[in-house]
């Protein structure tokens, strides 16, 4: 029996962490190869066929005077559980000392990809977008409503550093492939955000990353980390890594890509050596975690992710009532957490980098 979508809202928070139930310690399998630029069409969407699959656009901006502004955009096919959908959710953390949240769901049926300028359009009578080719332009648009509140946010991307995939961008945890593009490792930011009538024009850093499978990967993960560190666009740090659902031994997939001067390297993110944790927003999660990167050359580092500031907490089901929340969490085997703040890259050699964390855990 179908859930209607009135009744349960899952986007990408959701999504990106449920599948089947895989076999007890599942092989993890990072991509091998260089570093390869992305050209503008693998913006696209890279799925959206079969019985179940989802993809996010996952945007972060870090503005002035601390506002922070995440987006992502999504598509997914749930299979039994509802229609095949497309979705935006936001965050804004900062504005008027406070954090606003939202996520809107629209039938895939009327989204719109435009070949001309690379536009991602949920529902074209909807102002909920962004577009542009990559690296050369490129914008975020979401104008909406919800509980009483009104949304306007236009952000424009400039100097946009060439984005990047790890040699085919795909990983694997056991048999199911998880694609990780880095499209936008650094850009500056510029344009306004608007709550309910109140604008503020600003400027900063963003970055975005496109994840695909091909499935809807209920139980597929427990956890996963992305540390983002923007100096200039010659100088950024950019780690995303996940832990499968049988993560005693905290092998992972994913990596650290950096620039250096405007060189660029990458790491294998493959295992956590060790993890503290401590409690925010009413939960126990990673406090500090030492990560084995291994370099393609097979030279090792050590590197330490440090939270310092818990900006929020975000689960997509808070938003149901109790009766749908139970149900949903046992369809999906549990619920998923997203925290942001911000935190420190401790690098070998004493160096240490101020950035941004998002992790999300299951519950």
């Amino acid at each position: 029996m179908k859930l209607s979508a009135a009744s349960l809202i899952i986007t990408s928070a959701i999504v990106t962490l449920f599948f089947l139930a895989q076999p007890a310690q599942a092989q993890v399998v990072n991509p091998d190869g260089e570093l390869q630029s992305l050209s503008p069409e693998y913006i696209r969407a890279q799925t959206l066929s079969g019985s179940h699959f989802n993809e996010f656009w996952t945007y972060h901006f870090f503005l002035d005077d601390g506002l922070k502004v995440h987006i992502t955009f999504s598509a997914a096919n749930f299979g039994s559980l509802k229609s095949p959908v497309t979705g935006v959710r936001v965050s804004v953390h900062g504005f008027d000392d406070k954090t606003y949240q939202l996520s809107r769901e629209y039938p895939i049926e009327h989204l719109v990809q435009h070949e001309e300028n690379y536009k991602f359009e949920p529902r074209p009578e909807r102002t909920v977008w962004f577009k542009g080719e990559l690296p050369n332009e490129h914008e975020v648009r979401v104008e909406t409503s919800k509980d009483g509140v009104d949304y306007d946010i236009h952000l424009k991307l400039s100097d946009i550093v060439q984005g990047v995939k790890w040699g085919e961008g795909i990983y694997m945890i056991g048999s199911e492939r998880i694609g990780i593009y880095t499209h936008i490792p650094y850009a500056k930011a510029s344009g306004f955000v608007e709550i309910n009538g109140n604008r503020r024009s600003v400027s900063g850093t963003a970055y975005m990353d496109h994840t695909f499978q091909n499935q809807t990967t209920t139980r597929l993960m427990s956890s996963g980390y992305r540390f983002i560190s923007h100096t200039d666009s010659d100088n950024w740090e950019v780690i995303y890594f996940m832990l499968p659902s049988d993560d005693r031994d905290k092998m992972a997939i994913g990596h650290r890509i950096k620039s250096v001067d405007g060189q660029l390297d990458v790491f294998e993110a493959n295992n956590i050596q060790r993890m503290e944790q401590s409690r925010t927003h009413g939960k126990r999660f990673a406090q500090t975690m030492e990560v084995m990167m291994i370099h393609p050359e097979g030279r090792l580092e050590i590197v330490t992710i440090k939270r310092t500031i818990d900006d929020e907490r975000f689960s997509v089901l808070s938003e149901l009532s109790w009766v749908a929340r139970r149900a949903a969490r046992s369809f999906l085997g549990g619920e998923v957490l997203e925290f942001r703040g911000e935190g420190e890259l401790h690098l070998p050699g004493d160096r240490k980098l101020h950035g941004f964390y998002n992790f999300f855990v299951v519950d």
